[in-house]
């Protein structure tokens, strides 16, 4: 996950200047919203954008977002209310002794809430409300239906509240619109009547004649081609969200500058070539191999009754397939713009993230914020981590070796359609102010290539936050990529296999602390971080 250091406290905070600070669009309803797997249709509020679901999220059908303005201030304080609809599903029709013995696996390890109840505590925002009345016993179009108010438990001025309506649609299957709103009620009462005309606006659909296209046989479709069925399933449940393909890649967006698009393509095929240049597939097959057959002796007898080991739930995970195959199954989703990104589910205070669970890299169109410019380095940066994970398997190196790594392939320039190596912008000046502070303004480097991913985040003993590790990170793997082409002051020949080292440990053992032991035996700290701080400066 790559995190922007000139934006790292401010992220961490809710980004307010994503939205214009006016009165938020209330929910009147607009077109209808159809699900054709679930059997219904149901007005959403006008104009407002959707928001499909992440992959593996068991509820969620749709969620919708206002067009412009995002939130409304609550109080004195002016503390934003972000809104929402939520679509959602409760479906217990398929029971876990159903299915196959991976579908049996799969359910043991999934989530989703039972019901509405169970899915609001779910949810870190939702969790305060409390109900407001009783539920309301009614029928929407001939459909059963309970109809529902909520209150959040928080100071008056501050307080919101959530209006719901539970579709019973057929014995173990309900859907719900779920929508939230100011508690105020002068505020609340614009938005009530848009509320309940959405929520009293579910019909169930006509089924649909079978079409006569031909059935495919599963076993001739390849790993791309079952990837490219279960996506445009997705996107044709998303309205506006469209899906491009790459030779290696498929882009799920709905951004509609086109120029845009295609940039992004030619980018994701040019970058991922410099990657294979760097981690060619052969020689990671090689290690992996060696691997399994180390971990094979070692785990022999280890596997305890009635739990699944870690080999066990990599498989579940994703599979036995080839990692070349899985490689070419790359997903990248292109949020429109940074509040999207964050309601989609991107992480506060980072820039893009690669979800090895989810199999997807999502970033966002940065044009009105930091430019394009910062999109393409967040996109250099997460695609290096989906495609070494893919590359090796689930395998998690140090942060200093896996961030550092994605940070020195952000800062490369794309000129003539081809990559070029420079220094990364976003990190040079703060790792270079830091090492002229001297000692405690950056980590000793005998305990970075050690610190786990919390210290490296700034949960650390020097106080140092993520910002500044993730600068020292991408000048020490700078540094031990071109410190000896560039004849940096006092490198030592042994320094030139330490990255080459590294990952090979860590390919066959699965070990990051061997891992760490083989690639800086026999280095000595003091002088490598000498030479370091030297080059760095310079």
């Amino acid at each position: 996950m790559l995190r922007r250091q000139r934006l790292w406290l401010a992220l961490l905070l809710l980004p307010l200047a994503l939205a214009r600070s006016v009165a938020a669009q209330e929910a009147k309803p607009g077109k209808f919203y159809e699900s054709e797997a679930l059997g219904f249709e149901i007005k959403t509020p006008l104009d407002w954008e959707s928001i499909p679901p992440s992959p593996g999220e068991e509820n969620m059908v749709l969620k919708l977002d206002p067009p412009i303005s995002k939130y409304v201030e609550l109080g004195k304080t002016g503390k934003p209310l972000w809104l929402h609809c939520w679509i959602l599903k409760f479906d217990s029709r398929k029971k876990e002794s159903e299915g196959s013995a991976e579908d049996k696996l799969r359910a043991r390890y999934s989530g989703g809430a039972k019901d509405l109840k169970a899915w609001i505590n779910s949810e870190p925002e939702l969790r305060s409300l409390k109900p407001l009345g009783k539920p309301k016993e009614i029928e929407v179009n001939k459909v059963p239906a309970t109809e529902y108010h909520f209150l959040d438990n928080k100071k008056e001025e501050e307080s919101f509240r959530v209006y719901a309506m539970v579709y019973k649609l057929e014995p173990g299957l309900e859907v719900a619109v779920v929508l939230n709103g100011p508690a105020e009620p002068k505020k609340w009462s614009k938005y009530e009547p848009g509320f309940e005309a959405i929520g009293r606006s579910l019909r169930r659909l006509k089924p649909k004649a079978e079409s006569a296209a031909p059935e495919v046989d599963p076993s001739k479709l390849t790993l791309r081609d079952k990837k490219r069925l279960e996506l445009q399933e997705a996107v044709k449940a998303a309205p506006d969200w469209k899906l491009y393909e790459t030779p290696n890649y498929f882009i799920v967006s709905n951004n509609e500058d086109r120029l845009f698009i295609d940039e992004l393509m030619g980018r994701l095929e040019a970058i991922r070539t410099v990657y294979e240049q760097d981690y060619p597939y052969e020689k990671a097959q090689e290690l992996k191999k060696i691997g399994e057959e180390l971990r094979t002796k070692d785990q022999a007898g280890a596997e305890k009754p009635g739990e699944l080991d870690e080999r066990q739930l990599s498989e579940l995970m994703f599979g036995k397939e080839d990692p070349r195959e899985l490689s070419k199954c790359s997903v990248v989703r292109v949020c429109k713009d940074r509040a999207q990104y964050h309601s989609y589910g991107g992480p506060g205070g980072s820039a893009g993230y690669w979800s090895p669970g989810q199999r997807e890299l999502v970033i966002y169109d940065d044009r009105a914020g930091g430019g394009r410019g910062d999109t393409w380095a967040v996109l250099n940066h997460e695609a290096f981590h989906q495609y070494i994970f893919y590359l090796y398997g689930n395998i998690s190196p140090h942060s200093w070796y896996n961030e550092g790594t994605g940070d020195f392939y952000g800062g490369y320039e794309y000129k003539a359609k081809r990559f070029k190596l420079e220094k990364f912008k976003w990190r040079t000046e703060t790792i270079k102010e830091a090492v002229k502070k001297g000692e405690g303004a950056y980590v000793p480097l005998a305990d970075f290539v050690r610190y786990s991913q919390a210290e490296y985040y700034g949960q650390n003993k020097l106080g140092l936050d993520g910002g500044q590790n993730y600068a020292q990170g991408w000048s020490f793997i700078y540094f031990l990529r071109t410190g000896k082409k560039a004849n940096a002051k006092g490198w030592n020949p042994k320094w030139d296999t330490i990255l080459e080292t590294y990952f090979k440990e860590l390919a066959m053992t699965g070990s990051t602390d061997k891992a760490v032991d083989a690639a800086f035996r026999d280095v000595d700290f003091a002088e490598l971080e000498k030479s370091w701080v030297e080059y760095t400066r310079s």
